[in-house]
């Protein structure tokens, strides 16, 4: 009888991470599921709607913590590792680059072959070339996100090389979907509030790409012989701009589309929209993501995971908006569509 392959995804309560555990389930994996809070369980327990009879085993656990780590992938065949967090540059290296060495020490001492690492184009910084590919170098400096994780991403590959654990590190662009916190609900949001303002009227580009997109790039960056010690951006098909992007979420509230100001206009105002808004508790209409990313003219390169990979978005961004907003309206954000009698 064929033993079954067991993967271990940390960060699997996550955005993305759930969305990981619910495919290899449907694939017949079994998972084990490393969470830090909720219900944990070390017996297995089996998934009725996954073929095969696929099982669920839920993990307490920390990747902070290197013996949690080592308990979780003792008997797996491949990692997930899809953990991150940090709100200061102290913790954030705590969970990006130190729970990483976790982990890929881990998958060393349980003689794991594989681990694919959710990276993220952050790595990068935010000082964009026209085109972004993967030979641009990673950041050293800029906010505690992209730092930590370029940190993390260097380490994975330094252990992996140094203890005979093959890495594949994934770098998606902005990841949208059903319950994407940031780019759907947050920008939902502020859009419904009219507590947004596009910068330079939104002609900038948005590299979103589809949650299950990149959840397909991971599966095959586990299986695929040519993607070991290699790094790959994932993006749409196509960046579609700011204005395109934030004109969806206004016309599914019926709300105008946003106010505008020129670039240099909004970087004088930004400190002083952030006092404002400290002091009175009202929105500031202008976060720092959206000076970072909204004036960018960038195009993310997929040409090496098309290449590399086989990587193939599937998902258009004209149906990833019309399921966005099916799952607002299910979730309450929006009202349900009346039924014509």
């Amino acid at each position: 009888m064929t033993p079954r392959i067991r993967a271990l995804v940390t960060g699997s309560d996550g955005f993305i991470g759930s969305r990981v555990v619910a495919r290899l389930l449907r694939d017949g994996i079994d998972v084990r599921a490393l969470v830090r809070r909720g219900l944990a369980t070390n017996r297995a327990a089996r998934d009725d709607t996954a073929p095969d009879g696929a099982r669920l085993e839920r993990h307490r656990g920390d990747v902070c913590d290197r013996r949690a780590v080592e308990r979780a992938t003792e008997g797996c065949d491949v990692v997930f590792h899809c953990a991150y967090g940090g709100a200061s540059l102290q913790d954030a290296r705590r969970i990006n680059v130190e729970g990483t060495r976790h982990v890929v020490d881990a998958a060393a001492r349980a003689g794991i072959r594989r681990v694919v690492h959710l990276s993220s184009m952050a790595v990068h910084g935010y000082r964009f070339p026209e085109v972004l590919t993967e030979e641009c170098p990673l950041t050293t400096g800029g906010d505690a996100y992209s730092m930590s994780k370029a940190e993390g991403e260097t380490l994975a590959f330094a252990i992996g090389a140094a203890k005979g654990v093959e890495i594949v590190a994934l770098r998606p662009s902005l990841v949208y979907g059903p319950r994407s916190p940031y780019w759907v609900v947050s920008y939902f949001e502020r859009t419904k509030n009219e507590q947004i303002t596009l910068i330079d009227g939104g002609a900038g580009l948005a590299n979103l790409v589809w949650v299950d997109d990149v959840v397909e790039a991971m599966i095959t960056a586990w299986q695929h012989p040519a993607a070991a010690g290699e790094a790959f951006l994932i993006s749409g098909e196509h960046p579609v701009t700011w204005r395109e992007y934030i004109g969806r979420f206004a016309e599914m509230c019926g709300k105008p589309m946003p106010p505008s100001i020129p670039g240099w206009r909004a970087k004088i105002e930004a400190p002083w929209r952030r006092v404002w808004g400290t002091l009175t508790q009202r929105p500031r209409g202008l976060s720092g993501m959206d000076l970072t990313l909204m004036p960018n003219r960038t195009t993310v390169s997929i040409a090496k995971a098309k290449r590399d990979l086989a990587y193939a978005p599937a998902v258009s961004f004209d149906d990833g908006m019309r399921a966005c907003e099916a799952w607002l309206r299910q979730q309450g954000f929006l009202p349900p569509l009346s039924v014509a009698a």
